[in-house]
């Protein structure tokens, strides 16, 4: 499979004080359909009046968008977002919330822990107290979006085309940050949170569902581990308090899950971002009121209907209550009534199961 990742917003305050939504979006594309969506997608995008190697979403109308939603759900993509009103995000609010997450590395740290534990953190704690604001906003929601995206893919995979498990290739868009700031976030942020919250919570996975592909690939058994890798889970055992492993634990390696096929593109040389970039930006034109209905009413179609669709916003601080302005609400609400299910058979419902992850 093929996830690609784009953001839309800038991820500042609002001059105007008025509710304006930034997200981070990515878009889960099967390797298999992946050939025919692109040919269906430049066939659609050569059929529009205005040409051009790229075309961004924000310059489609609403025609245009509600095409290029309807081709995605034919090819039974899947997209996860998650989007932040940045009229409640403020400078002051941001900076305290940054310091406080810089902090929060060290708090639990004691003289027990080993040197090259604490020196790991401090310089993760280091990176994040200098990261401008917005890269930092815009890297926290990205790092949430990826926590909460491998479970969903994963299980919505493993029971239609389980094969896809095994092949998990990244794009993410550059756009016009320079290819250091791109890799920093990653580095500073979404690989050692991701494998320190990996370490730490489980997978939900699917009784009886074949996850053989993505064992092979990104996961192994305690007692087939090499000697460098056992080496590691030590070390994060250590670092994060992790239990002891059991013989029949699964440890995924999430630096090879997140960096062996990780990419950071411009989106003009790749369909893949330029369909996440259409997406991302016809949903914040929706929930911003900056778009008609009729251009994303079938959006919904694309995402997994969770018990609470609010789980796809987030509000840092504050106790993270979150507070939904009305036109939103109701964009909210078109989006639960399209939303596909998780599993394949609603009348069936296999059980799920938790497996530990690393």
């Amino acid at each position: 499979m093929r996830i690609y990742i784009d953001e839309a917003g800038p991820f500042l305050v609002p001059k105007t004080g008025s509710d304006s939504f930034s997200l981070v979006l990515a878009l889960t594309i099967p390797s298999a359909a992946e050939p025919e969506l692109f040919y269906d997608f430049l066939r659609l995008r050569d059929s529009w009046p205005v040409k051009g190697i790229e075309i961004k979403g924000s310059s489609l109308n609403e025609s245009q968008a509600a095409q290029v939603i309807e081709i995605c759900l034919r090819h039974d993509v899947l997209v996860e977002f998650l989007a932040v009103n940045m009229a409640t995000h403020d400078d002051v609010l941001v900076e305290g919330f940054k310091l406080g997450q810089a902090g929060e590395l060290m708090a639990h740290l004691t003289p027990q822990h080993s040197p090259p534990a604490v020196q790991y953190h401090q310089q993760i704690s280091d990176r994040i107290r200098k990261m401008p604001n917005q890269l930092f906003l815009q890297a926290f929601v990205t790092l949430h979006l990826l926590l909460d995206l491998l479970p969903e893919v994963l299980l919505y995979y493993v029971q239609r085309l389980p094969e896809e498990l095994g092949d998990i290739a990244w794009g993410i868009d550059r756009k016009d940050k320079t290819l250091t700031q791109m890799e920093e976030m990653w580095s500073s942020l979404i690989l050692p949170f991701s494998e320190s919250h990996y370490a730490t919570e489980r997978f939900h996975c699917l009784a009886g569902a074949d996850y053989s592909h993505f064992h092979k690939r990104y996961a192994s058994l305690r007692d087939t581990m090499d000697p460098e890798t056992a080496r590691h889970m030590e070390w994060v055992r250590e670092a994060y308090g992790v239990r002891a492993l059991k013989k029949d634990d699964y440890i995924v390696n999430a630096n090879k899950l997140f960096k062996e096929q990780r990419a950071f593109k411009d989106s003009k040389d790749c369909l893949g971002l330029q369909l996440a970039d259409i997406l991302a930006t016809t949903l914040r034109r929706a929930l911003n009121g900056n778009l008609q209905k009729d251009g994303w009413k079938d959006f919904g179609g694309l995402i997994v209907r969770r018990r609470n669709i609010g789980s796809y916003f987030i509000q840092i601080g504050r106790g993270g209550s979150l507070k939904m302005p009305r036109h939103a609400a109701s964009v909210c609400r078109i989006l639960d009534a399209r939303a596909k299910s998780m599993l394949v058979s609603r009348l069936n419902r296999p059980a799920i199961l938790d497996a530990e992850g690393a």
